[in-house]
């Protein structure tokens, strides 16, 4: 219907344009109230997830204050923009979707497997359907391979160390040495390794700003080809590369990798799927390695009796690097897209893209499953220390199929690293040792926010 007023018609057009635009933004809004499924109240355009848009809490915090505001609830609802998301409070359900029905969420459901980011692409984290399959089982086959005899790379850089120090920094060394044995050569130059690291770990504005949308806006991440870590490798990185044992090791398990091209119809020289490879052990291998060494350190340091007992008991060690892998997870969140539409035990229905979120962070600091959640105590891993504690919550490495691929190769270099520390020094605060750890998201991931600085005294033999 027209109106002789052009002003009328104008505005008439504007209402109708405008409630038709409030109708596609609050769609969902109302999907878990229907569901009988408690939720968190939307806004328009921004859904549930305003505190998180607006940087008044990240994805940790928000995840946590969902999990905490109904403890007595299996699931609890919201909507992000405009779409809903679930949070799977109960170990059950996790256990029944992650592993049991891992067929219907098996997909991350990011799409940065489609990105111009060719470390993205080839980075198993990202990776979903078949390219997925051919990823994991190249990377079993190198990681199968690896020697880990590196005894004399940790006394070269533990050597001369006295007196309060960046714990960061010395791990940083450690672990530049050991990775550049493992994928590299003992004689090649390790900054290959230290400028994919120090890339990774440095967190200027822009690469905030691309990590957020990475995070919560994949789509404009894609859209506007931003990438991570520079996608062209130097001529001096290129050379190193060529003569790598990893190199070695793509060409002697080539199937993966030429299955790969023929599904991306993309050519993808060696050298090229080589660097791709070095970030992803860096940026999913090192980096969390480094991250759970500082937190171990610091925790250990903080308990000189804990301490004591790692250096009289490797099971007590292992202990150790359970608890602080429980106090401070790699990732705080495990997301998975719901692929089918899915029936959850005839109680609830989740339909086909919806995404589920794993709260391991607030799993961890339970006190259900966890007593005194917030204090550093590795003997509630030892045998029949906690009995009250649900093996699915305990979730550092995931589970399911998608759980970590290096998680034997991160907790061995681990413990080689933590026990030879520990044989050479006793550690222990200092004026500039934090009270509490400082750990921020980053990258789908927690990072630490901040230099910690321990003692290191010599032990005299």
């Amino acid at each position: 219907m027209f109106f002789e007023s052009i002003l009328l018609n104008a505005i008439v057009s504007i209402v109708l344009i405008l409630a038709l635009i409030i109708d596609y933004v609050t769609k969902f809004f109302s999907y878990w109230y229907i569901r009988h499924i408690p939720y968190k109240s939307s806004i328009p355009f921004f859904g549930s997830d305003y505190h998180r848009v607006f940087g008044i809490r990240n994805t940790t915090q928000e995840v946590n204050k969902l999990y905490e505001k109904h403890p007595k609830e299996k699931f609890v609802g919201y909507v992000k923009s405009r779409i809903p998301d679930l949070v799977v409070r109960d170990p059950d359900a996790i256990k029944k979707m992650l592993s049991t029905d891992f067929a219907n969420f098996h997909s991350r459901g990011l799409g940065l497997d489609k990105s111009q980011d060719v470390c993205l692409r080839n980075n198993l984290f990202y990776a979903e359907g078949e390219k997925w399959t051919l990823l994991r089982k190249g990377l079993e086959s190198i990681m199968d391979s690896f020697e880990c005899d590196f005894g004399h790379s940790l006394h070269g850089c533990l050597s001369g160390t006295n007196g309060d120090a960046n714990v960061q920094q010395l791990l940083s060394k450690v672990l530049d040495a050991i990775f550049k044995d493992m994928l590299l050569d003992s004689s090649s130059d390790a900054t290959v390794i230290t400028n994919i690291r120090s890339t990774v770990q440095r967190r200027p504005l822009v690469d905030r700003l691309k990590s957020y949308l990475k995070n919560i806006f994949p789509s404009l991440y894609i859209l506007f080809g931003l990438v991570t870590v520079p996608e062209e490798p130097s001529n001096k990185t290129k050379k190193i590369l060529e003569q790598s044992k990893l190199m070695e090791k793509i060409k002697t398990g080539s199937v993966f990798q030429l299955g790969i091209k023929e599904k991306e119809k993309r050519t993808v020289s060696e050298v090229e799927f080589a660097y791709s490879m070095l970030a992803s052990f860096v940026t999913e291998g090192y980096v969390p390695c480094h991250n759970l060494l500082t937190s171990l350190l610091y925790e250990l340091a903080k308990s000189p009796e804990a301490q004591q007992k790692v250096r009289l008991s490797e099971e007590y060690l292992d202990a150790s690097i359970k608890e602080a892998l429980r106090l401070h997870p790699p990732y705080s969140v495990i997301t998975r897209q719901c692929v089918n539409t899915y029936n959850y035990d005839s109680s609830l229905l989740i339909d086909k893209r919806i995404t589920i979120n794993i709260p391991v962070d607030a799993l961890h600091k339970d006190k259900i499953y966890y007593p005194k959640p917030e204090v550093f105590n590795p003997d509630r891993f030892l045998d029949n220390n906690n009995s009250n504690a649900h093996s699915f919550a305990y979730l550092p490495f995931g589970t399911g199929p998608r759980r970590c691929i290096g998680e034997q190769l991160s907790l061995q270099i681990v413990r080689r690293i933590t026990s030879s520390i520990l044989k050479q020094f006793e550690i222990e605060p200092c004026a500039r040792t934090p009270q509490s750890l400082p750990v921020t998201d980053y990258n789908f991931g927690r990072v630490i926010d901040r230099d910690i600085w321990v003692n290191f005294k010599p032990i005299r033999t």
